[in-house]
């Protein structure tokens, strides 16, 4: 029998959804439903890692990785997606995750993992808090400075069926709550100060983007604790520009002077620090920004078609459709009401667009939509004298809003705005030039 297992080092990630039987009592159904899409989530990011799910057993999962920084990014990954889901929620029917990750030997018999790794993952999932990720010493010194998210030393503890205490350690960021008792002072990553710092900086500025302003700290050198922090050069160029300065032009400054905003909280503010964690790769920072932009109930039609691509990249096609289902509910506003448009294909996509023109003609980025709709790229070469006609006119409605300077109220952006413009005459003079070859050729057939 014991032949027949194959022994390797792995990476093990261990989750299960708090309170489940409660939440399973309440509403069997719903609870059962959503649960379903969670788990497709995190089949998704665990896939996208490189790893593997070797054992689930009704809301507990059992994933396997390579190495353990890709389950540590995984399981950020994971947080970040439930916790944007549950805010459609009320809290008390949040289905939040807890996660475990442990690394050591493993026996693998038919796909199933068993040993030591697996059962600590167990072990430290039951420790980390809701919504919070904890993780053993061995993982934590493998990862510590490459990710941007710190730790917090939770000391040793006793868990079941292990026989020595466990040296324990849990990502803090917001949405986990961690007792004060256990986490002191902590010297945690061995890099030179600057990458800790960096870490500390990050963290401050997810924070930021939860909505807890006001809290302008960084890491001291010395890392015995918080010291305040001298603004940062895009801080104080935000901190500079009153209320009634564009928005627009408040975006170019920002983008120029460079830096990170730590306690974002206007639309230009927040649509630099997303552009800036995409920038780094840092998907979860980018999704919290643009989430916080996308609820302000603004008409800035950029960063939603920014954040809009980022959910589909990482989340697909229907959960891109389901977010703006729920940002237009929640903050309606054309602008949401587009986005959720375009998160549709075909007919039905063409219809909502034209349905969003005719309900709010003033709304010009609708008509450049329109046009889309009615391209020879999007008809798939099939473009009819009819299509070309609507697309013209479009563009026509668009560069009229462009002219007339009603344009660059829905962008944030001024080279997108410009790119747009471009493109659209472009395709106007395009368009022109063939229709006028048309209907010279329809003459020249009628005069035969």
């Amino acid at each position: 029998m014991h032949s027949r297992l194959k022994r390797r080092t792995a990476t093990i990630l261990a989750s299960d959804v708090v309170s489940f039987s409660r939440l399973i009592a309440e509403d069997e159904e719903e609870t059962l439903r959503r649960l379903t899409a969670y788990h497709r989530a995190c089949e998704t990011f665990v896939t996208r890692h490189g790893g593997r799910i070797f054992n689930t057993a009704g809301d507990s999962i059992m994933c396997e990785f390579e190495t353990p920084l890709n389950a540590v990014r995984a399981a950020i990954d994971i947080q970040e997606a439930i916790r944007t889901r549950n805010l459609s929620y009320p809290p008390q029917r949040w289905l939040q995750f807890r996660i475990g990750i442990s690394m050591g030997e493993v026996a693998d018999r038919n796909g199933d993992l068993l040993g030591m790794a697996v059962n600590l993952a167990a072990r430290l999932e039951k420790l980390a808090r809701p919504g919070g990720v904890c993780v053993s010493q061995a993982v934590h010194q493998t990862v510590a400075g490459e990710v941007s998210v710190p730790f917090v030393d939770l000391g040793e503890r006793s868990v079941k069926n292990i026989p020595d205490p466990v040296r324990t350690f849990a990502i803090a960021w917001p949405g986990t709550e961690i007792d004060a008792e256990r986490t002191p002072a902590i010297p945690l990553l061995k890099r030179e100060s600057v990458l800790w710092l960096g870490g500390a900086c990050l963290v401050m500025a997810l924070l930021a983007g939860a909505g807890l302003s006001g809290w302008h700290f960084a890491m001291s050198r010395d890392r015995t604790g918080f010291t305040a922090a001298h603004p940062s050069p895009a801080q104080q160029v935000a901190q500079g520009l009153v209320l009634s300065t564009n928005p627009a032009e408040t975006f170019s400054r920002l983008s120029q002077k460079g830096g990170l905003i730590e306690d974002a909280k206007s639309a230009p503010g927040l649509y630099y620090k997303a552009l800036l964690f995409e920038a780094k790769g840092e998907t979860s920072g980018a999704h919290r920004a643009y989430y916080n932009l996308a609820r302000m109930g603004l008409e800035f039609i950029d960063p939603h078609l920014r954040y809009a691509a980022l959910v589909r990249e990482h989340e697909g096609a229907a959960m891109t459709r389901q977010v703006y289902a729920e940002l237009h509910e929640d903050a309606p506003t054309r602008a949401t009401a587009l986005l959720h448009a375009l998160q549709f294909e075909g007919e039905e996509r063409k219809a909502k667009i034209r349905s969003l023109v005719a309900e709010h003609p003033d709304f010009a980025p609708a008509y450049y939509f329109l046009a889309e709709e009615h391209s020879e790229e999007r008809r798939g070469g099939r473009q009819s004298l009819h299509d070309r006609q609507v697309e013209l006119a479009a563009l026509a409605e668009f560069l009229t809003a462009h002219r007339e300077g009603r344009l660059d109220d829905f962008f944030l952006d001024h080279a997108v705005v410009t790119d747009w413009v471009e493109r659209a005459r472009k395709k106007s003079e395009k368009l022109e030039g063939q229709l006028k070859s048309a209907s010279a050729e329809a003459l020249t057939i009628f005069r035969r």
